[in-house]
């Protein structure tokens, strides 16, 4: 039988391959969403983390009694297990825009498998954002809306929650009081069984790439017929509906499961980089059953987009027909698009880079695991487990794992790695060649809440009081 896992997570920041886990709450449904059972974690934070004053004083978390928690590894293990349940649908709210990216990196740095979770044992995944979205759009009575203090509307999970009273066992930002009103939306949703199931069906690999080439070409640039299709999500915001009029201009090269979609109601799209002279694109990146939700451009669905929209595509289409030479070579380049290989990047942040663990390494991965449970004491142990391994990256998250989880001896590497996060000076590279969050952005970024600190509530003002004291810790430790 399938069973659904709605979750959510609090995290210490917002990089998913840099910050981690700090709370998880699911609640396991069958099919028909009767609850099974429910689990919550807590996990203390690790000795390379930075915390963010700006996600402590979202979610309310104190550091103090996360020391009492589950060390990540331990974590990372039992969530894997949960998630890796057969015929297990994972679902979170904006869960593909996030939460599932925390917890892909959190099982890649302790080398348990990132993916099994979206395509083995039966298993896959569903973001309930963009089910919320068609709901909004195409069947707006089924729950009540909220709306900000500007009139504009909004799909934060929270304020659909109140506006609707959901009972839930805590605030907003409490983990299970947050799965709590997820599974309660979905249930006024499952009531509409017909749009519910059509909502659904995106996130099924086969039926979603099923509906995108059932969609018909019909716009030609030159001697090539191009699909048009109308395109849902809430990055589209309010003021578009949440819709967009999309250009389909093909696969990428690189990375065949990427589709490559062009937003047709923005006049950046018809404009010149002068220094490429290509077009000025920024294509959707679409791969199968994920939050971009691509409609047939019907009548029914179209009619949907503003006329300003409809008609701002139109001239965009026209400028592609106009110059087809220019078309072409802009779609070529985007097509043939690799990103860069970041030399310097940390072990931590590699998993898109380095990619899917080899067969020798899953060999030395599993030696690894078997070798536990490991503990604070057991520093032979750990040290007899670091010698067997061979493979590079499995030796420096291995060891990583070892000295974050079990206060194992820390290779050079990663004693680096903790003296830049505290010292001034270097960085650590991410995948997106940002950079980890540091003592001094921190303590940067709790001075300016708390010159602003009127805008918060006594109980976010507790917070940052708690923030303080542990990065004043970690800036003197004894």
């Amino acid at each position: 039988m399938k069973t659904y896992l709605f979750f959510d997570l609090e995290t210490s920041g917002l990089d998913p391959a840099f910050d981690q886990v700090l709370t998880f709450a699911g609640i396991r449904t069958d099919p028909q969403l009767r609850e099974i059972d429910r689990t919550s974690l807590t996990i203390q934070m690790r000795k390379d983390i930075v915390p963010s004053p700006h996600a402590f004083i979202t979610h309310c978390l104190y550091p103090e009694p996360l020391a009492d928690g589950l060390c990540e590894y331990e974590a990372a293990r039992i969530l894997h297990a949960l998630f890796n349940t057969k015929n297990t649908i994972s679902v979170g709210y904006n869960s593909l825009g996030f939460d599932d990216e925390f917890l892909r990196f959190m099982f890649y740095r302790n080398l348990l498998d990132p993916y099994s979770h979206q395509y083995a044992n039966g298993c896959s995944r569903a973001d309930i954002l963009p089910v919320t979205t068609l709901f909004k759009i195409f069947c707006e009575p089924v729950i009540s809306w909220p709306r900000l203090e500007n009139g504009r509307s909004t799909l934060k999970l929270e304020l659909i929650a109140s506006e609707n009273r959901f009972t839930t066992s805590g605030h907003a930002h409490e983990a299970m009081a947050d799965v709590e009103a997820l599974v309660a939306l979905c249930r006024a949703f499952f009531g509409h069984a017909d749009i519910w199931d059509y909502a659904m069906g995106f996130f099924d690999k086969s039926t979603d790439m099923f509906r995108t080439s059932a969609i018909l070409p019909t716009c030609r640039v030159k001697d090539r017929i191009f699909r048009t299709a109308v395109m849902v999500s809430p990055v589209f915001g309010p003021d578009a509906g949440y819709l967009a009029p999309v250009l389909y201009i093909g696969d990428s090269i690189p990375y065949g499961n990427q589709q490559l979609w062009i937003r047709l109601d923005q006049e950046q799209s018809m404009q010149i980089d002068p220094e490429t002279g290509l077009y000025c694109w920024a294509p959707i990146r679409k791969k199968p059953a994920d939050q971009w939700i691509v409609l047939p451009c019907m009548d029914r669905f179209r009619k949907r987009i503003s006329g300003q929209s409809r008609d701002i595509a139109d001239a965009v289409l026209h400028a592609f027909q106009s110059d087809p030479h220019l078309f072409f070579a802009t779609m070529e380049a985007h097509l043939a698009y690799a990103y860069p290989k970041i030399p310097d990047i940390d072990p931590d942040a590699a998993l898109y880079q380095d990619g899917f663990f080899s067969p020798a390494e899953k060999k030395e991965i599993a030696r690894f695991h078997v070798a536990g449970p490991f503990s604070r004491i057991e520093s032979d142990k750990a040290a007899t487990v670091l010698d067997t391994l061979q493979c590079p990256r499995i030796k420096t998250l291995g060891a990583r794992i070892l000295a974050r989880n079990f206060n194992a001896p820390a290779l050079p590497e990663f004693e680096d790695h903790l003296h830049r996060l505290t010292a001034q000076q270097g960085q650590i590279t991410g995948y997106r060649s940002d950079a980890k969050y540091t003592l001094s952005r921190a303590m940067e970024d709790l001075a300016k809440l708390r010159q602003n600190s009127a805008k918060l509530d006594a109980r976010q003002k507790a917070v940052l009081d708690r923030i303080k004291t542990y990065l004043d810790v970690m800036a003197n430790p004894q």
